[in-house]
């Protein structure tokens, strides 16, 4: 008689918290009046299209983002954020194996993004209170640039693009940290709840986001009602998970004695699917948090770099979505291009040449739907597409 009890009093929680947040989301939804939104807007994807943002935190955790995310996820279809470290917050703390520095790659290939989370997962507020600002940025904001800089897939050599977000550890900012980051290092520094807990297309600064992990969630059917709002809103939301394990995985196995904490920041991946299943329900996109602030990334760098020398952007500065709206022609012949990863960003291009490259994956192609003509020109076998 306990158990239902409890298991019925958990329900109510779970639909009572849901029920605040969405009332919360409509009382203070301010973003269609700030930004003039027509009604008949094209809702271009990237641009203006509203949708959600899965963020999952501690790099830890990469086993499973890997082993069941990789297909729930498939190939750029719904884009998710990790968010990373370059510790194993057990297990010792050491370093990340190869093994899972190649799984974090793959994901990446796939096209999900792979975000800061601090080197060694400091709670900013705390750390930079006794050390510094200075020092907080020294040890876990620029130390994992230079890590994951380091680092390259053991088959592919691919490497990780450099960061365009940031993952405040334990939801924990405060002023200071926040613009110690942004925008020097980063686009949108994430946390928790906040506001309407909506972030708008093109976004700089803090973002907030809505934890999804079984503590926070039992029965997705609760989240309906604002999946549906975010929809009508036309901004996008942030849902932040932890690990991904069915309901029948038990924490005990792992072996890191903290049952009873991370047993709570998990999520099943049927949750997830119906949580995904009704985005698509309601039209919505699936992004990156890298694209809700309108950044372009590229695992190529040569791609990368012509793309900066077309448009006279330097290094140090970011590559926006929006500028690559406009191009209609791309000639990507001879710039030694293995991969695509960036061109579902050139949402209008017509034409594109990508001959003379060793190109084996044209996938992302099927990306553009205003693309007319391909032209993929080997020096023994000309092909157009």
């Amino acid at each position: 008689m306990k158990l239902i009890f409890n298991i019925l009093k958990r329900q109510y929680v779970d639909w009572r918290y849901w029920s605040y947040i969405y009332k919360n989301m409509k009382r203070n939804n301010n973003f269609n009046k700030k930004m003039g939104r027509k009604k008949d807007s094209a809702n271009i994807p990237y641009l203006d299209k509203p949708g959600i943002a899965f963020s999952f935190d501690d790099s830890f955790r990469v086993q499973d983002w890997y082993s069941y995310g990789k297909d729930l996820f498939g190939f750029y279809d719904v884009k998710v954020t990790f968010n990373v470290n370059a510790h194993h917050h057990y297990e010792g703390r050491r370093k990340h194996t190869q093994s899972e520095i190649d799984m974090l790659l793959d994901l990446q290939s796939n096209g999900h993004e792979i975000a800061h989370h601090g080197y060694n997962h400091q709670n900013a507020v705390e750390y930079s209170e006794v050390e510094g600002i200075e020092k907080w940025i020294e040890e876990d904001i620029t130390r994992l640039f230079n890590w994951l800089e380091k680092q390259s897939h053991s088959i592919t050599g691919e490497k990780f693009k450099k960061p365009i977000t940031f993952v405040f550890p334990y939801f924990r900012f405060n002023e200071q940290t926040l613009n110690a980051i942004v925008p020097k290092y980063f686009k949108i520094a994430r946390g928790h709840l906040a506001g309407n807990n909506l972030t708008p297309h093109n976004h700089t600064g803090f973002a907030p986001s809505i934890c999804i992990d079984s503590h926070y969630l039992s029965n997705p059917r609760n989240v309906k009602r604002v999946l549906k709002y975010v929809k009508k809103s036309g901004s996008n939301l942030i849902l932040t998970c932890h690990s991904i394990l069915s309901k029948d995985r038990e924490w005990e196995k792992f072996g890191w004695h903290m049952e009873s904490h991370e047993q709570r920041w998990r999520t099943c991946p049927k949750n997830l699917q119906y949580l995904i299943n009704q985005a698509k329900k309601n039209d919505l996109e699936f992004y990156t948090t890298a694209e809700l602030s309108g950044i372009a990334t590229f695992i190529d760098r040569n791609f990368e770099k012509y793309i900066r020398e077309l448009l006279v952007i330097n290094p140090n500065q970011w590559i926006y979505i929006s500028q690559l709206k406009n191009i209609k022609e791309l000639n990507l012949c001879n710039q030694k291009i293995t991969n695509l990863d960036g061109i579902q960003y050139f949402i209008n291009l017509e034409e594109l040449d990508i001959s003379n490259n060793n190109i084996n994956d044209l996938r992302l192609l099927e990306k553009l739907q205003n693309l007319k003509k391909v032209i993929c020109e080997n020096k023994a076998t000309p092909k157009v597409i």
